[in-house]
């Protein structure tokens, strides 16, 4: 039984994080041994892991971001010593732990979720191993990560990417310098049990993390423009930002048509969903985000920005959903009004979500990770 190790920072609220848990499960149906190699436990796993994931949990320290800025806040010399002093000594250990996990490995395959763990495994990872690296985020052309594709992932077997214009741009980066790593393109795909239950009610739907880049003041904004009356707008998901939207909310006159439910349970979230008829989506930089497929599956038509990567890859636009000039709100606000005026258009449009999310259908996608595995043992078998 081939073993599969994949590296992850934690398992707990995350897009990420999600899909570490879905890759794990679905290897383990496929009859691999998996385990995933965590960092930090800051918690019990929060999406479902079948009881054939094994998950190794490397330090017994958690990140102290809070408390440091705490202590700043203080000035208290001796707290912000300390909290100091610990941060330092958790972000060795982070990295101690990772490598030594992957020096002890001798065969079998490694995929990392992380730029810092696939500089690491490209470092440390034995010359028996299957080295896979992924991306889960746009690089944004940031020159970091873009040093590191060049000259830290050349033992690096193959850089899956989400998208394929992020495949080409990576294989462009690395061209002149890298010359073992080769690209491919895997998208993420949604798990079979991702539809929800309850009846539909007049509800616009949104879910991510309450931060600055997931842009729910731009969806705060559309909703005072193109709120109509009998409909909610719901925000699901938990933040830094939830005080300051809420304020805004108020401000704009919207409070009474708005709910922040806060971080729900992952089954809750789909439920939300299924009760929802239009899921938007507002954030300023994407790449492949998983919540869109699942509310699809659930049979919502998705209104997004077009930002740089992303949206582009899973929405057909006008068919199954809307992508939307990046900023141009009131653009955004007339396809919303739209959907919501027009039921039956609303309804075929969610049909259409439904069939042609299939195309990233676990099976599917499955397929193509056991074809880069196997065009990676035949790579081995050359050295």
């Amino acid at each position: 039984m081939e073993h599969i190790y994949i590296t992850a920072l934690h398992m707990l609220h995350g897009g990420v994080e999600k899909v570490i848990a879905s890759l794990a499960n679905a290897f383990t149906r496929r009859g691999y041994q998996v385990t995933i190699l965590c960092s930090y436990r800051l918690g019990d796993p929060v999406y479902r892991l079948d009881e054939g994931v094994e998950v190794v949990y490397l330090t017994d320290r958690h990140p102290n971001r809070e408390e440091f800025h705490k202590a700043l806040s203080s000035k208290n010399p001796t707290a912000i010593l300390r909290e100091a002093a610990y941060a330092v000594s958790t972000l060795a250990a982070k990295k101690k732990t990772m490598i030594q996990a992957i020096q002890r490995i001798s065969s079998g395959i490694i995929i990392s979720t992380r730029n810092e763990h696939s500089v690491l495994l490209s470092k440390y990872g034995s010359s028996g191993i299957i080295k896979i690296a992924q991306l889960h985020h746009d690089h944004m052309f940031n020159r970091k990560l873009i040093r590191d594709f060049r000259f830290h992932y050349s033992n690096i077997d193959r850089f899956v990417l989400l998208a394929p214009r992020l495949c080409r741009e990576a294989e462009e980066f690395m061209a002149p310098y890298n010359h073992h790593t080769q690209c491919v393109t895997i998208e993420n795909f949604f798990d079979p049990d991702t539809a929800g239950t309850g009846e539909r009610t007049r509800q616009v739907v949104s879910v991510g993390r309450l931060h600055q880049e997931k842009g729910f003041d731009r969806l705060l904004e559309i909703w005072a423009k193109a709120q109509r009356s009998g409909w909610t707008l719901k925000i699901i998901g938990g933040g830094s930002e939830m005080d300051r939207l809420k304020e805004q909310a108020a401000r704009l006159g919207i409070s009474d048509s708005v709910i922040f439910t806060g971080m729900l349970p992952y089954r809750n979230v789909l439920d939300e969903m299924h009760r929802s008829q239009i899921y938007a989506m507002t954030s300023h930089t994407e790449c492949f985000p998983l919540v869109l497929l699942e509310a699809m599956v659930n049979g919502l038509p998705v209104a997004a920005f077009d930002v740089r990567v992303g949206p582009e890859a899973i929405i057909c636009d006008g068919k199954d959903g809307f992508l939307v000039s990046d900023n141009d709100l009131d653009e955004f606000a007339q396809k919303l009004s739209l959907l919501m005026a027009d039921d039956g258009l609303c309804r075929k449009m969610g049909e259409d979500a439904a069939a042609d999310v299939q195309r990233f259908s676990r099976d599917r996608i499955i397929g193509k990770w056991e074809e880069v595995f196997t065009s990676c043992r035949e790579g081995l078998q050359m050295r």
